[in-house]
């Protein structure tokens, strides 16, 4: 913990070791709900996009889930786990859609297809975009932090 956080590093603590360790467990629950809604018809691979990255996916560089949890209030997070919870995804495996794609040889950027279709300058630009937004992102949030 110490040499990474001399390294510049945010490390966190794991306290029990399980499958994808923490970052990867909730990173692919979301991708499992997202891959779901697009199979179900609800909404298409650019809409599913859009509400993360121009949805919740703003307060994530400043909000945990838990903090925005608090400060919805737990009684409304329960609440809401009531009625939304048993609506969701809960597959044990991939997704049949996902399965499809791959059966398809549409493995995503590297093969032009995926969710999205790919062309080299739309992936270049994606990447530059990304990049570029991520910098900007983590230089306000230290200044935040700073502040």
């Amino acid at each position: 913990m110490g040499l990474l956080t001399r390294a510049g590093k945010h490390p966190v603590r794991v306290e029990k070791d399980v499958p994808g360790f923490v970052g990867n467990r909730m990173q692919h629950a979301l991708w499992r709900e997202a891959i779901y809604l697009v199979e179900q018809g609800i909404a298409s691979p650019e809409d599913v996009d859009a509400v993360v990255r121009l949805g919740f996916g703003l307060r994530l560089a400043f909000l945990g889930p838990l903090q925005t949890a608090d400060l919805a209030g737990l009684d409304l997070t329960r609440a809401v786990h009531q009625d939304l919870l048993p609506h969701l995804d809960c597959a044990q495996g991939p997704s049949p859609l996902l399965e499809r794609k791959l059966a398809e040889g549409h493995l995503g950027a590297k093969a032009g297809q995926g969710f999205h279709s790919w062309t080299p300058e739309s992936l270049a630009a994606v990447k530059q975009n990304r990049d570029r937004t991520l910098l900007k992102i983590l230089r306000e949030v230290i200044a935040a932090k700073q502040a």
